[in-house]
């Protein structure tokens, strides 16, 4: 392999050139499945109708000093009508007397609504009876009173229950109902506790409940879900011992190192890791109820995985320690609202300097299909509030020893916002069921609730299987016990400290302002999946994300055969960019034809909403790249951009290339090859990984043929109910994002990286080379 060198280069959008704004769109026109008979039409009115007349009569029944809480009906909508452009339709019914009254999902299907008072009622029941509203009626199959989700028929006073109210939208409305549900408590001699999980979420936690108090909770008008608080546990299986023995390594004075946080059990100042160790540590925990086992051989592989594995997976040379001990280990369990505190409390203390943590702790559960967990919300709450990436375990799994299907991620490996990791096998023992460079038997899979891809990326965590005799055998990674000596163990809880300690080590090495974009982009980008998989490209993406990182010098440098360009930017609702000319080198071409292989990722930060369900990722940024013949002059009552492309084609779409490349899992590009049909899915991560060579000859002739030329662009949707709450409060909608681009001759003849700069000074790009620290140093207290 060539040696790389050649910094990777961040270049900026030509704002005068590239900017675009968004055109006008729309019609009126009433699609086939929204068309009613009139009898459909007369029986849809009449039980609606039932239904409103059942919420008025509610209405009427509630305590006077509850009167001001607004009832809720559920709405089914029409399979058909669950895209964006069908959602007016529906509000027109339901947003009344200036009143936004769509206030969030129960399911992908379902919005809940609220209904303010006998004169909502009665505006609804006449949008209903208006033929002028035909659409609306057709797009919602179902009326009905809404009832909370109650996940727990007994309960005794040793229970602790979680609570979630319905989110109305309304600081002082919210306020109001949490008030008047804490009276409701008191009254019932409930104790309760409010739980930050996020500013959005309204969760109480509820202890010394029976079965009876249970039932006057339930009939409270704005509670929305009822479960028992999960608990957390730590499960660590029996660590086998070995006489590995590695050299204990020493921080160099004032040399800058990497730092991560681990929100584990604590670490044990083993020698090998007190050096590393900050003197400043986080601990909600006791010190006479900590177990440190877990937490230590995390922070063993975060501090000494190229050693322990005696490979270069990372390629650094130390990294600090910060010891956040939030959870006691193997001694006990822990509630969920308690986890979710020491968490944040942890961060919010040391966010200024601890930018990367590591998260190996999760649940059993698996993740729901149109509901992201609370805890995965305030995870990403978190991360948004004080700018910092958390790297977590995509959940283990246990149906391998009878024989079931694996389950999907665990709840809390759900998070949109972190680097949710899974694990696949280094190695294969006599009994083990994976084979090396394959899923681990026990690492969970996706997708996400609203089809989001997790996990994000894999890395070794061991492999199992069952011996003749019905044992469970394992062959693990290595790390340190707490008596300082090393042993193997398995489970994603020890895949993701891998990628934790590169994220840190990118962070350290890369000298740019600090964005957790960069470094997410940066990581997947460089993701490949380990040797000659036989498996499609959807399946590889649910077992194993996007594959497993490069090592820090791989991601930050370029041979001369290629480049790799960075774009970071805000994207504004109402703009788009173009980019007409994109730097493909001119010369690469061959028989004609342009070749060559391109890798694109786009890393964004949507906007989330927490009461939307499966909607929860609010916004979505779409992508093409490819080839177009010449600019023309456009004109209509739409157009608000004067040029546009002519006979442009976007390459990242599998329909353009021979099915025979797409199911071939052998060649070195097959390591990378990614054509997903991500569609309008509100996907935060989505990444391209395209040979020129693939596309189908009709194809390569029409789109192909030099000397066309190249574009980029870059357009954001969003969703009815962010684009509305904006309006109201008078909001700029944007997104952030990160393109990466590599362009690569896989021929050696060209050298890229210097066309390609080339054609960025041509053009007027402003750019530059990534700033990257060779050996930075300062003082860092120990």
């Amino acid at each position: 392999m060539e040696h790389k060198n050649l910094p990777i280069k961040i270049f900026q959008k030509r704002k005068k050139i590239d900017e675009r704004k968004t055109e006008g769109m729309g019609d009126d026109y009433l699609p086939d499945w929204a068309l009613l008979t009139p009898q459909q039409t007369s029986a849809r009115r009449t039980n609606f109708k039932s239904t409103l007349d059942t919420i008025s009569n509610k209405l009427k029944k509630r305590p006077s000093d509850r009167d001001f809480i607004p009832a809720l009906i559920e709405v089914e909508i029409h399979e058909k009508a669950t895209a964006k452009s069908h959602r007016a339709d529906i509000s027109s019914l339901f947003d009344v007397n200036n009143n936004r009254n769509l206030i969030g999902y129960t399911n992908e299907r379902n919005l809940l609504i609220k209904i303010n008072s006998e004169k909502d009622i009665v505006e609804i029941n006449r949008r209903i009876s208006n033929d002028r509203n035909i659409k609306g009626l057709g797009s919602v199959t179902e009326l009905v009173e809404f009832k909370p989700t109650v996940a727990v028929e007994k309960v005794n006073t040793k229970d602790s229950l979680r609570v979630s109210l319905v989110n109305f939208h309304d600081i002082h409305l919210n306020k109001s109902v949490c008030t008047a549900f804490e009276k409701l408590c008191r009254i019932n001699e409930v104790e309760f506790k409010k739980v930050n999980y996020s500013p959005n979420l309204i969760v109480y936690r509820l202890s010394k409940v029976t079965t009876d108090r249970i039932e006057n909770i339930k009939e409270f008008e704005a509670v929305e879900t009822i479960a028992f608080m999960p608990v957390y546990g730590v499960t660590l299986d029996e660590i086998s011992t070995d006489k590995h023995t590695i050299e204990i390594r020493t921080p160099e004075p004032g040399k800058k190192y990497p730092v991560v946080g681990i929100l584990d059990t604590g670490i044990e100042d083993i020698p090998h890791l007190k050096p590393w160790i900050l003197k400043e540590r986080f601990s909600k925990i006791p010190e006479g109820l900590k177990d440190k086992a877990h937490g230590t051989f995390v922070a063993g592989i975060v501090a000494y995985g190229d050693d322990l594995q005696s490979t270069q997976y990372i390629g650094h040379d130390g990294c600090y320690l910060f010891d956040a001990a939030i959870h006691p280990g193997k001694n006990d369990t822990i509630e969920e609202s308690d986890l979710v505190e020491h968490i944040r409390e942890a961060i919010r203390q040391n966010y200024d300097h601890v930018k990367v943590w590591n998260l190996s702790l999760g649940t059993k559960n698996e993740a729901e299909i149109n509901e992201f967990s609370f805890f995965g919300k305030s995870l990403d709450q978190i991360q948004d509030e004080y700018g910092v990436i958390i790297c977590k375990s995509a959940g283990n799994c246990m149906n391998f020893v009878s024989g079931r299907p694996v389950a999907r991620i665990a709840q809390s490996a759900d998070s949109v916002r972190s680097l949710v990791v899974g694990a696949i096998a280094h190695q294969k023992g006599p009994y083990d069921i994976a084979e090396i460079n394959h899923r681990s038997p026990f690492s969970r899979i996706g997708k996400a609730p609203g089809h989001i891809n997790k996990p994000d990326l894999t890395h070794i965590g061991g492999n199992a299987g069952v011996d003749p005799a019905g044992k469970i055998v394992q062959t693990g990674v290595r790390s340190f016990m707490i008596d300082g000596k090393t042993g193997s163990n398995v489970g994603t809880s020890f895949s993701t400290p891998r990628v934790s300690s590169l994220v840190a080590t990118i962070e350290n090495r890369v000298t740019e302002d600090y964005d957790p974009l960069l470094l997410k982009a940066l990581s997947v980008h460089s993701a490949k999946y380990p040797g000659a998989l036989n498996l499609q490209n959807s399946e590889k993406l649910n077992s194993m994300g996007y594959g497993v990182p490069s090592t820090t010098d791989d991601i930050l440098y370029n041979d001369p055969h290629e480049i790799t360009l960075i774009l970071q930017d805000k994207l504004i609702r109402g703009n788009w960019i173009e980019i007409p000319d994109f730097p493909f080198p001119q010369e690469m071409v061959e028989d004609g034809s342009y070749y060559g292989e391109i890798i694109v990722t786009l890393v964004a930060s949507p906007l989330l909403s927490e009461s939307q369900g499966a909607e929860y990722c609010q916004s979505n940024l779409d992508i093409r790249l490819g080839t177009y013949e010449n600019m023309k002059k456009r004109a209509g009552k739409t157009i608000r951009n004067d040029w546009g492309l002519n006979e442009s084609e976007n390459f990242l779409k599998d329909g353009l290339y021979a099915a025979k490349f797409r199911n071939n899992h052998v060649g070195e590009f097959a390591r990378e090859r990614v054509l997903i049909k991500y569609g309008n899915k509100y996907q935060p991560i989505k990444k391209y990984a395209i040979n020129l060579n693939e596309m189908t000859p009709t194809n390569r002739v029409n789109f192909l043929t030099a000397p066309k030329k190249w574009f980029l662009q870059i357009e954001g949707i969003y969703r009815e109910h962010i684009t509305l709450q904006a309006d109201t409060d008078s909001e700029e909608l944007s997104q952030d994002f990160c393109l990466i681009v590599t362009i690569r001759d896989s021929k050696k003849k060209y050298k890229v990286y210097d066309l390609a700069t080339k054609m960025l000074n041509d053009n007027g790009f402003v750019h530059s080379n990534i700033s990257i620290s060779q050996d930075l140093r300062l003082t860092v207290g120990i």
